[in-house]
C-alpha cells in the first residue's frame, strides 16, 4: 500500500509541473547521444549494458548540469570516463599553472589532451572564472520518461499447455516508467517502475508493477552534505570489497584501469540483481568524507528445505524475471542486510580511503555441491573491511587497494599509470585474490565473476604514431588455483587486445581491432577422468565511420572470430557485417538511424556481439548467434520544447528455419520482431 501511495503523489506532482510552464534543462542532440553510446560501447566488455547504461546517465547528469573546470575537483573529473586519470592529472597541473581557463581551445595545450576527447568535453563544462554569488531564483524541474516494448511474434509461454494453463502469466508487454523531479533546492527525488514481458500487472497476486523503486535526496551547505533514503549505489577504492553500481571492466580505454566510480549516487537502475536500498547519510568537509550506510533489500533466491538445517539458500537469482509459477515462488523470498561505514581523506596529490561492511542474509547460503563451487562463500553472513590509495608523483598516477574478510589473507588490487615522453600512456596493474576470500558487495576488475583463487598481472599502453594513428592495447595474463565453472582444476590464461586507430579529419575514422584470448577448458573425452585443456579465441573487427556533411553519418563495420580447443578442435568462424545510415534534419527536430546486418555464427562460442542503436537510457548489445540478418530502424521527433517521442522496429531473421529460440521464449517461423515506442517530457 505505501508504494502505491508513493506512486499516486510522484504522478499527482509530475500532473502540476505538466501544466506549468518551466524552463528545461540543456538537452543533448541526438548525434551527440549517439557518440556518447557508440564510444561506451566500443570501450566496454561485450553484454555489458548495465555498465554502458550508469555511465551514459553520468554523462546526461553532467550535461544537464555542466562542470565549472576552474573550480572542479579530481572527483569532478572523474566522473568523465572518456579522460584518463592522466589527462586529468595534467588539466589539474595545467589550472594551477594559468590560474583559470577561459574557453575550450585553451584546453588544447593539456598534455594528453587530444581532439577528440575535447570535442566530447566540451558540451560537459563551463568557464566561470569567478565563484558564482548571485542567487537565481529557483524553479522546479522534472524529467518523465515512458516507455513500452513488445514482441511481435508469440512464444511458447504464452501459448497453453495440454492441460490448458499458461505459462507466462502477464502479456508480452514490456513497460518503462521513470520520473526525475528536483522539487526544492535542497531535495530531489526518483521513482522507477518496470514489468518485464511476460509479467502479470494489476492481479490479485501483483496489483502493480513488478519492480518498483525509487529515492529521496536532501542535501545541505553544512556538515551534514546529504541524506538518501531509498535506492543508491556505492564505490569505494578498486571495488575490491564495495561496488554496487557496475564491476570495472577491460576495455579498449586500454590505461584506464582504475575505478573512479562516484563515492555514492542516488540510483533509479532496474538491475534486480545488485544494488541497495536503505539509508546513506553523506557527512564531511572540504578534506575529509565521512559515509555510513544501511540497506535492506528483498532477494530472489533458490530455496531448499533440508531435514536438519531447515531452510537453505542454493543461490541468489538476478535476472529479475517474474513470469512463471516457479518464477513467482522465487520472488522476493529471502532479506539481505548491510550495515557498514566508509571514510576519505584528501591530501594535495593524495587520497585515502577506508572502510568496513557487515553482510547478512535470512537464510544461509549453502550451494550444491560440485566441484566448481567448493570454494565459494557458504554462510548467512560475512564482513569486510580494506584500506585503500591513490595518488600522483610527477607524471605517473598510482592507486592501491588490499581487503580482508574472515579470513587472514588479504586481496590486494594495486597499479600504476605513467606518460612516457609526454605521448605515450602506459598502465601496470596487478591483483591477487586468495582462495578463501569473498565479498558479496565487491566488483574489482578481474577475469572471472567470482575471483576468489585469481592472480593476474595487466599492461596497458596507448602510443600516438605519424600519419594520424593511435595504437593501443593490453595484455592481461591470470591464473586461477582452482576449479571454475567448465574447468575442473588450476588453469592459466591471457587476454590481448590490440587497437589502431586512424583519423585524418573529423569526417573520417577508422579503427581495426584484434583480440586474442587463451583460457582454460575442460576437454572432451572418453577417459573417467576429466582431462584439462584450453581454448584459443581470435577475432578480428575493422570499422569505418564517414560523415559526408551535416546531416549523414555512415557506419560500416566487419567482425571475424574462430575458436579452437586443445588436440585441434577447431569451431566454425563466426561472421558479422553491418551498414549504418543515419540521417539528421537541419532543424535537428528529428532524425532517423538504419541498421542492416548479416552474421553467420552457427557455434555458441563464436557468437558476435555488437552495439546497436536504442531509444535513450535504454543499451542494447545482442548477440548474434546462427545465421541470419538484422535489421533496426530507430527514429526521433521533437514535435514541442522539452517533448521528445522515439519509435524503433527490429527484426531477426533466420531464411530457413522453422522455430526461433528454445524452450518458454520459442515462437515459431525464421522472423522475430520487436516495437519499441519511448515518450520524453521535460518539465
Amino acid at each position: 500500500m505505501k508504494k502505491q501511495s508513493a506512486l499516486l503523489y510522484f504522478l499527482l506532482f509530475a500532473h502540476n509541473l505538466w501544466t506549468q510552464n518551466l524552463p528545461s534543462e540543456p538537452q543533448p542532440d541526438q548525434e551527440l547521444l549517439n557518440e556518447w553510446a557508440e564510444v561506451l560501447a566500443a570501450e566496454m566488455e561485450e553484454g555489458a549494458e548495465d555498465a554502458q547504461q550508469i555511465l551514459m546517465e553520468q554523462l546526461l547528469q553532467l550535461y544537464q548540469n555542466p562542470i565549472n573546470i576552474n573550480t572542479a575537483t579530481r572527483e569532478d573529473l572523474q566522473k568523465i570516463f572518456f579522460l584518463s586519470d592522466l589527462q586529468i592529472e595534467a588539466l589539474l597541473f595545467q589550472r594551477f599553472q594559468n590560474k583559470a581557463f577561459y574557453s575550450i581551445y585553451e584546453m588544447q595545450a593539456i598534455e594528453g589532451m587530444d581532439a577528440a576527447s575535447l570535442k566530447m568535453l566540451a558540451p560537459l563544462l563551463r568557464f566561470d572564472w569567478e565563484v558564482q554569488t548571485s542567487k537565481r531564483t529557483f524553479r522546479p524541474q522534472a524529467d518523465l520518461f515512458i516507455r513500452g516494448q513488445s514482441q511481435l511474434q508469440t512464444q511458447n509461454g504464452y501459448r497453453a499447455r495440454p492441460d490448458g494453463s499458461i505459462p507466462f502469466q502477464g502479456s508480452p508487454i514490456k513497460a518503462y516508467t521513470r520520473l526525475e523531479i528536483k522539487a526544492l533546492k535542497q531535495v530531489s527525488l526518483g521513482l522507477v517502475a518496470e514489468k518485464d514481458q511476460g509479467e502479470p500487472l494489476f492481479t490479485a497476486q501483483q496489483p502493480g508493477p513488478d519492480y518498483l523503486s525509487g529515492y529521496l535526496q536532501f542535501q545541505t551547505d553544512h556538515t551534514l552534505r546529504k541524506v538518501i533514503v531509498g535506492s543508491y549505489k556505492l564505490s569505494s577504492g578498486q571495488g575490491l570489497a564495495l561496488q554496487t553500481g557496475h564491476a570495472t571492466l577491460k576495455s579498449s580505454a586500454t590505461t584506464s584501469i582504475r575505478n573512479r566510480q562516484a563515492s555514492y549516487a542516488p540510483s533509479l537502475s532496474v538491475n534486480e540483481g545488485g544494488g541497495c536500498s536503505g539509508v546513506l547519510v553523506d557527512l564531511g568537509g572540504e578534506a575529509w568524507q565521512l559515509l555510513p550506510f544501511f540497506s535492506r533489500v528483498q532477494r530472489d533466491g533458490r530455496l531448499d528445505t533440508l531435514e536438519q538445517d531447515g531452510v537453505v539458500l542454493r543461490s541468489l537469482k538476478s535476472d529479475g524475471y517474474h513470469r512463471t509459477e516457479t518464477e513467482r515462488a522465487q520472488r522476493k523470498n529471502t532479506e539481505e542486510w548491510v550495515v557498514g561505514l566508509t571514510g576519505k581523506y584528501l591530501l594535495p596529490r593524495m587520497t585515502l580511503e577506508a572502510g568496513l561492511l557487515h553482510y547478512q542474509l535470512e537464510h544461509p547460503l549453502q550451494a550444491l555441491p560440485t566441484t566448481y563451487n567448493q570454494h565459494y562463500w557458504q554462510g548467512r553472513s560475512t564482513h569486510n573491511f580494506w584500506l585503500a590509495g591513490s595518488g600522483s608523483v610527477a607524471n605517473m598516477h598510482w592507486f592501491a587497494e588490499t581487503a580482508f574478510n574472515e579470513s587472514a589473507h588479504p586481496a590486494l588490487w594495486a597499479g600504476l599509470q605513467s606518460l612516457l615522453k609526454q605521448t605515450a600512456e602506459l598502465a601496470l596493474g596487478f591483483r591477487h585474490f586468495p582462495l578463501d576470500y569473498y565479498a558479496p558487495l565487491g566488483g574489482a576488475l578481474s577475469e572471472a565473476s567470482v575471483p576468489a583463487g585469481e592472480t593476474g598481472f595487466y599492461v596497458g599502453l596507448e602510443l600516438p604514431l605519424p600519419a594520424a594513428l593511435t595504437a593501443s592495447g593490453y595484455l592481461d595474463a591470470y591464473s586461477h588455483r582452482a576449479a571454475r565453472y567448465g574447468v575442473s582444476g588450476p588453469a592459466k590464461g591471457f587476454d590481448l587486445l590490440l587497437t589502431l586507430h586512424h583519423q585524418t579529419s573529423s569526417d573520417w575514422e577508422n579503427t581495426l581491432r584484434f583480440r586474442h584470448r587463451t583460457k582454460g577448458v575442460d576437454r572432451e573425452s572418453e577417459e573417467p577422468e576429466t582431462v584439462l585443456g584450453e581454448q584459443n579465441q581470435n577475432q578480428l573487427r575493422w570499422q569505418s565511420r564517414f560523415t559526408p556533411g551535416k546531416n549523414w553519418m555512415l557506419t560500416l563495420r566487419g567482425d571475424w572470430q574462430t575458436v579452437q580447443k586443445s588436440g585441434g578442435e577447431r569451431s566454425s568462424p563466426g561472421f558479422f557485417l553491418s551498414q549504418d545510415l543515419r540521417y539528421t534534419s537541419n532543424s535537428k527536430k528529428w532524425n532517423v538511424t538504419l541498421r542492416y546486418a548479416v552474421f553467420d555464427a552457427e557455434e555458441y562460442a563464436t557468437r558476435i556481439f555488437a552495439y546497436e542503436p536504442d531509444v535513450l537510457y535504454s543499451m542494447s548489445t545482442p548477440a548474434h548467434y546462427g545465421k541470419g540478418n538484422r535489421l533496426v530502424v530507430l527514429g526521433k521527433w521533437t514535435p514541442l520544447k522539452g517533448l521528445d517521442l522515439w519509435l524503433r522496429f527490429s527484426r531477426w531473421h533466420y531464411p530457413g528455419r522453422e522455430s526461433i529460440g528454445s524452450g518458454y521464449a520459442e515462437i515459431r517461423g525464421d522472423k522475430n520482431r520487436e516495437i519499441k515506442l519511448q515518450l520524453r517530457k521535460r518539465f
